[in-house]
């Protein structure tokens, strides 16, 4: 069974959870859904939480973040290159995968076997279904 996370860095929660289910929907499974709440601007993450959900990113198949994110979804890709099959990451501009920030966005731009999409986090359903059609049970 493939098992998938979704960072919650930028996004809004209703393009959040609509990752999620699209995911649920292909038969996917996921470890870790991160709350309604923690997507609130005042939300603090706690120790306990924050182990949980490192602990459900290093049992994932793929992991899937929208940029631009914060300082913590870096932290979330650079785990997830080193411990995920797929890493996928999709912008709205592409000017998130080019190396023009700085150092620390070079992986972003320049690691192999990193997935890029240029889209909105609304199409990403779709572009996950045609990058991972072979993991889709229910592909036509």
């Amino acid at each position: 069974m493939t098992t998938f996370y979704v960072s919650p860095s930028s996004m809004s929660y209703p393009n959040y959870l609509n990752i999620c289910n699209a995911c649920a929907g292909f038969g996917w499974h996921s470890p870790w859904v991160w709350s309604r709440e923690s997507f609130r601007p005042d939300y603090l993450v706690y120790p306990k939480t924050l182990t949980q959900s490192i602990k459900a990113l290093a049992r994932v198949d793929i992991f899937i973040a929208c940029l631009p994110g914060t300082g913590s979804t870096l932290v979330e890709i650079g785990l997830a290159y080193i411990t995920c099959e797929e890493v996928f990451l999709c912008a709205k501009n592409p000017v998130y995968f080019q190396q023009a920030i700085g150092l620390g966005d070079a992986h972003l731009a320049v690691l192999p076997g990193i997935r890029r999409a240029v889209c909105p986090p609304e199409e990403v359903p779709m572009v996950l279904r045609s990058e991972y059609c072979h993991l889709v049970k229910n592909a036509l």
